[in-house]
């Protein structure tokens, strides 16, 4: 008779929860490891000051390298060079090791740290001398000389490098908070870092931002619950129409834009359950299917006028302008495309105020009972779990999400119009879950700035960098390409290429690869979510 138990034998899991951390958290460490590799190399090779009128040409640190010697600072930029060689090899003798399992990891771990705080100094030190025109490190510049982003990429590289090696331990053991902190540390310094790129900053508030709100909603929906749903995008659309409706001249009411983010929440949460009460005795493929239709009513009811409400094609525009009330007065933040700022900050404390709600539900008996429908609705319902309840607030509270995400999207571009609602925006989405790792809150968020970089920074400045790389290099043919007929192809292999490698998502959860990894009839994930 076959031993049932002889698949499991070859699949290492923890069975603790300090060693189901240690393995959630062995992920993050690496991400910080591989963030701070990849800033590195990319800020060796770009300007790090340049003049006003020098329309971002300048020196950049391998230019300083070939030149002669100046004095301090051009010993301070060998040295940072010579770090970042260690560093290299250090982390790929980690990797090595890990993967190989031969030699001993994190040998030079503490080398590596000090290595890291050593090349952030000289990043500080140059910059002092360049700012105080102590020396002229990358040659004459004048008084009003920019400092560029390479220079805070660098810092910010060296920096991540420094923390994981230095607290690996404690980030061995607390991954989740170790990104946190760290996510929101660099969050909060963006838009100063990218001071030179306002287009950048944009990004982060109207691309990643809310595509990491929508990432989070989908996440209770598709990871807590396990419940595939399709149409998210609809409920965004809500979020989106209910700011426009109740702050702007469309429906002549002007209601307070931090009352209304919160409202559009409630009427997506309030459609939610809608959705959610006629489908309580569907799964799978056919909860998809009419969550997908559901997606697609909503933006042709919005094309179409319904009602008189949402004006056809053209959408609702003329949305008020959010404001703070600082100061005894109220201090506007301006059009959006001048002043981002505002925007990406308020962005990211709206991400938080989620991050923290979404760890106290996963975290009380709702989410645990989340877990146990997922894994078997029957059995759930068997042991006493409301599973109508469970699944209707599911819903609710991923739909709630998305509106909220919807109401703050619609404040940022001031109009909504159907096209921003479309299946793609669903598909997206699930998109961010799965590729970061269902069920796993950090994992999702990673996932989210992870497609949003690629989909609206990456494909669309493709062709430009191809060209100056064509310029550079002697190949003009590489500017002549029209990348933007390839930009789906190259966006599948890269999902393809993830998914192969990593096919539970980027930082899974243990629930997520205990099912992934031993199948259903093993260890049932609601005693690997109780021990965890």
């Amino acid at each position: 008779m076959p031993d049932i138990a002889a698949p499991q034998a070859h699949i290492d899991l923890p069975d603790t929860g300090t060693q189901t951390r240690r393995v959630e958290s062995a992920s993050v460490f690496w991400l910080l490891v591989v963030a701070g590799s990849l800033l590195l190399p990319l800020s060796w090779l770009l300007p790090w000051f340049v003049e006003q009128t020098a329309s971002g040409k300048g020196n950049s640190p391998m230019d300083v390298i070939v030149s002669s010697p100046t004095g301090i600072g051009w010993f301070a930029i060998w040295v940072m060079g010579l770090c970042m060689l260690a560093l290299f090899a250090g982390v790929g003798y980690d990797a090595w090791a890990v993967l190989t399992r031969r030699g001993q990891p994190f040998r030079y771990g503490r080398i590596c740290a000090g290595l890291a705080a050593l090349g952030a100094l000289c990043v500080l030190l140059v910059v002092v001398l360049v700012a105080s025109r102590t020396e002229l490190v990358f040659g004459s510049t004048s008084p009003d000389v920019l400092i560029d982003n390479a220079v805070w990429m660098m810092l910010t590289g060296f920096v991540l490098l420094a923390f994981a090696y230095g607290l690996r331990g404690w980030v061995m053991n607390h991954g989740g908070l170790a990104f946190t902190a760290v996510a929101f540390a660099i969050g909060g310094l963006f838009p100063l870092m990218f001071n030179q790129a306002p287009s950048f900053v944009v990004w982060g508030a109207q691309s990643a931002g809310i595509y990491v709100l929508l990432a989070l909603g989908l996440n209770v929906v598709v990871g807590f619950a396990g419940l595939l749903d399709l149409g998210y995008a609809a409920f965004f659309a809500i979020g989106a129409y209910t700011t426009a409706s109740f702050a702007g001249s469309a429906h002549d009411f002007h209601l307070p834009f931090w009352i209304l983010i919160f409202l559009g929440a409630a009427v997506a949460g309030l459609f939610g359950a809608i959705l959610g009460f006629p489908t309580l005795r569907l799964r799978g493929d056919y909860l998809a299917i009419v969550t997908l239709g559901f997606g697609e009513i909503v933006p042709d009811l919005a094309q179409n006028n319904v009602l008189g409400l949402t004006h056809g094609p053209n959408g609702l525009s003329g949305i008020d302008t959010p404001a703070f009330p600082l100061h005894g007065g109220p201090l506007d933040f301006g059009i959006f495309g001048a002043n981002p700022r505002p925007y990406y900050w308020t962005t990211l404390v709206l991400i938080a105020l989620v991050v923290l709600l979404l760890r106290n539900v996963e975290r009380s008996r709702l989410g645990r009972a989340w877990v146990a429908i997922r894994e078997d609705e029957v059995a759930a319902s068997a042991t006493g779990i409301n599973t109508v309840t469970g699944k209707l607030l599911a819903f609710a509270i991923g739909a709630a999400v998305s509106g909220f995400a919807g109401a703050f999207f619609a404040a940022e571009l001031q109009s909504v119009t159907p096209e921003s609602f479309q299946f793609a925006v669903s598909v997206t989405a699930l998109t961010t879950v799965v590729l970061g790792g269902i069920g796993n809150i950090t994992g999702v968020v990673v996932g989210a700035i992870l497609v949003s970089f690629v989909i609206f920074w990456v494909l669309p400045s493709l062709q430009g960098w191809m060209g100056t790389l064509g310029s550079n290099i002697g190949v003009q043919q590489l500017g002549t390409i029209q990348y933007s007929d390839y930009k789906f192809i190259v966006y599948g292999l890269i999902l393809i290429g993830i998914m192969l490698l990593r096919p539970s998502g980027l930082l899974p959860s243990r629930a997520r690869k205990v099912e992934l990894e031993t199948g259903a009839e093993s260890e049932p994930l609601a005693a690997v979510q109780e021990r965890a």
